[in-house]
Formats: structure tokens, sequence, C-alpha cells
């Protein structure tokens, strides 16, 4: 009769496996959840209970994970942004590239980003209407996504006056000034849509060519 036993399977790789592996997901689950609720009704209106039923588990659930709506919020922002640059990458990648590519290259990834980003597009959305509520994220969302995005654009331009072919006539917030039609088109396009903006592609244009022509060191 032993011999007639069916080997039974670990218990493990058989139920709890899977159930584990769910478990593990379910925080990405319920942020990705309240990201959704706070996109369609904003951060005062969304209310813990809808992001559960979204996200599938019970309110109950969702206080496993985070203490509140205010901590839940922060960490949307936080860990649903996404750094726009490998800085390092993006530099070996084009080490070869001149100086105006480079600022090319920067700026279509830039804008890329943007547009085609749903995560970063609404957590700018979220920043600008309830920032003021949240001044510490704010302060360490710049921190961590713009400033390394600022500095990397700053790099780009000191190698192009190390080889002369930029001139910088400050470096206090130069960056930060050569970038901000970035922001006002990601501005424009969360307040009016795209029907009110020009081509993308025309406006790129026109944003890289105001940069050279502020930059490039006149030639004699």
């Amino acid at each position: 009769m032993a011999g007639n036993k069916i080997a039974r399977r670990p218990l493990v790789e058989t139920e709890l496996g899977p159930r584990a592996r769910r478990k593990a997901q379910r925080p990405q689950e319920i942020l990705q959840a309240a990201f959704e609720e706070f996109v369609e009704r904003g951060y005062t209106a969304t209310r813990i209970e809808d992001v559960a039923a979204r996200a599938g588990v019970t309110k109950g659930t969702i206080y496993l994970y985070f203490q509140n709506k205010e901590e839940l919020f922060q960490d949307v922002v936080g860990k649903l942004s996404q750094p726009i640059f490998d800085e390092k990458q993006f530099l070996e990648q084009h080490q070869h590239r001149s100086c105006d590519e480079l600022v090319r290259l920067f700026l279509d990834t830039l804008y890329e980003h943007m547009t085609v980003n749903p995560h970063s597009r609404e957590i700018l959305r979220f920043l600008i209407a309830d920032g003021r509520s949240f001044p510490k994220l704010v302060s360490t969302h710049f921190d961590q996504f713009v400033k390394p995005l600022l500095t990397m654009f700053d790099r780009i331009l000191q190698k192009g006056v190390r080889e002369g072919v930029f001139e910088i006539w400050a470096d206090d917030h130069i960056s930060q000034i050569l970038i901000s039609p970035a922001l006002t088109y990601a501005i424009d396009m969360l307040l009016g849509g795209d029907s009110t903006l020009p081509e993308l592609k025309t406006y790129v244009n026109t944003h890289y060519e105001m940069v050279m022509r502020t930059i490039r060191k006149a030639t004699a």
C-alpha cells in the first residue's frame, strides 16, 4: 500500500509561491491604483476606499502598507517618478558626438519623456495643484529628479565651453533658464491639452535654435 501513495508536492511551491509573489506585487498595484484615482479626482477628493476598490483589495489592506492618504500620496510621487536620464550612460553612449548634437539629444529625450510618460506628466500636475501642502515632498522631488537633470545639462554646456564652441555669460541658473521652455510646454499641455499647443517637433526645433543662438560662441 505504501508504494501506491502519491507523493505530495511541496506546499511552498504549489500554494504559497504564487501567493507570496502576489503579495510582493500588491504595494505597487496599490500605488498604481492610487495614482489613477489622484489623476481622476485630485488629492482632496480621493478616498482610501476608492483606491482599495480600484486595486481590488480591502480598505484594511491599504493600511497594511500605508499609514494614511498623505503617506500614500507621497509614495505615489516618490516611487512612480522616473529619472529621465542616466547621466553616465548617456554621456558614455554619446561621447563621440559634438556638443551641438548632445544639446539636441538632451532636448529630444526631455520632451519625449514629458509627452509619453504618464507618471511624469501627471505627477507634475499633482505638485502644481497640491505642492503647497507638501513642501518637503516638492523639495525632495526637485533634489532627486529635477536637479540631476539640470546638472547634466550644465555639464554638456561646460563641455562645449572647454572645447571652445559654447560661450556662457553667467554660471548661476543658466541651465534652468535655458530648459524653462520645456516646463512651459509641459504646463500648457496640462492646462489646455494638445489642441492648444504648436506641433511638438516645431516647438522642440525652435527651443533648440533658441538655446544654440544663446550659447554658441561667435566666430571671428
